[in-house]
């Protein structure tokens, strides 16, 4: 039997947040548990991704009423959990972490292969939008209506267009968010 072939310890959410509190992972640490293993998040920092997210905070946040707007938290997911540049919540407790959300959206510069690959996780969370907002093509892509791990609508809006958005917030122009 290979080292690759060998079982893996499955790491928990609990576990997760056991190597927070004794120092292993720090506030630096931008990670991701899918399935039981632990990723890093690598972000590729760039102006136009900064200027997307916080765009894009700015127009959900002041539109969501008794809902909430996250930059860069934690989604609860079967098996782990997710972290999103946005995650549009309805009214929460104070004491837990999201297990579902009205929207998600990523903002890719050089993730978007690994983007992609959430779909089926978001939708299975219950996710009701996923978006994925890619910088180079200027493009958003809007998936609506989970149904088991796909979305049953796919949708890509370019320069010019308006994407409705969820809570009562104004419609998303696509040239905006880009600038």
């Amino acid at each position: 039997m290979s080292l690759l072939e060998e079982p893996l310890h499955r790491l928990s959410v609990e576990d997760v947040e056991r190597m927070y509190e004794s120092g292993v992972l720090t506030g630096e640490d931008r990670v991701e548990l899918i399935d039981g293993v632990l990723y890093d998040v690598i972000i590729l920092v760039t102006p136009e991704h900064s200027a997307a997210v916080a765009w894009l905070n700015r127009h959900l946040a002041n539109a969501v009423g008794d809902g909430e707007v996250r930059v860069q938290d934690f989604l609860l997911i079967d098996r782990g959990f997710l972290s999103p540049d946005l995650i549009v919540l309805d009214e929460i407790r104070r004491d837990r972490q999201p297990d579902t959300a009205r929207l998600a959206i990523e903002v890719s510069v050089s993730s978007l292969r690994r983007d992609l690959k959430k779909v089926g996780l978001y939708a299975r969370a219950g996710v009701a939008e996923y978006w994925i907002a890619e910088v180079a093509t200027r493009t958003l892509v809007v998936h609506r209506g989970p149904r088991g791990d796909v979305y049953a609508s796919v949708t890509r809006h370019g320069d010019g267009e308006q994407v409705p958005a969820p809570l009562g917030a104004p419609p998303v122009d696509v040239s905006a968010l880009f600038g």
